[in-house]
């Protein structure tokens, strides 16, 4: 049983990513529809270059959800099928998920640079997530072999 619950942070993050992706999706429509900025070609086109720096937040957003976390989704299935899942791995996973959930939060909605360091405030979120999945990396492989 204790096995399944690594599946519960994969469906939030799975959850996260069609959140954000419908979001882009509302904020494309009101550029288009209602703010009437882009031109009907903009249909065509998968990403809006000259859109509002909410939507193009988002739609960076949208794709860094695709980056890393593809990873995550793949350590989660190895220590499942090899049945290498405990506690740990289940909280690191759960940590990982709401370390990306509030760092698509800051990217989205408040996308600043620290100025004395020059970084994304979202860099700050991002970097604990990232060490977070290769340590559950480390430890899938240290592991199985």
């Amino acid at each position: 049983m204790e096995n399944e619950l690594i599946f519960v942070p994969v469906y939030n993050m799975l959850w996260l990513s069609l959140a954000v992706f419908l979001f882009a999706t509302l904020l494309r429509l009101k550029s288009i529809v209602i703010d009437k900025k882009n031109k009907e070609e903009d249909f065509k086109i998968p990403v809006f270059n000259d859109g509002s720096e909410m939507l193009q937040n988002t739609q960076r957003n949208l794709t860094n959800l695709f980056e890393f976390p593809i990873f995550f989704y793949v350590i989660c299935l190895i220590i499942y099928a090899t049945n290498t899942v405990d506690a740990y791995f289940i909280l690191l996973a759960t940590w990982f998920f709401w370390l990306r959930a509030a760092h698509s939060i800051v990217h989205i909605f408040f996308n600043k640079v620290i100025p004395v360091i020059a970084i994304p405030v979202r860099s700050l979120i991002w970097i604990p997530s990232t060490l977070i999945l290769a340590w559950m990396a480390y430890r899938a492989c240290s592991m199985v072999l």
